[in-house]
């Protein structure tokens, strides 16, 4: 919600909401990797190039 560059270095609180949210965004991303990687493998078999374009 805020620019990266207003955040306060100093204010512990703000440096822990910050790791929260990217730990929450980068499960959040995981999830839908896994979601579709899922899909796309009942599609495309298991190649490891077809990975890649899940990703």
């Amino acid at each position: 919600d805020k620019n990266l560059e207003t955040i306060s270095n100093d204010d512990s609180n703000a440096k822990h909401k910050l790791l929260a949210e990217v730990c929450m965004a980068a499960k959040e991303e995981g999830d839908l990797i896994k979601t579709r990687y899922t899909i796309h493998q009942a599609t495309y078999g298991d190649s490891a190039a077809e990975l890649c374009t899940v990703l």
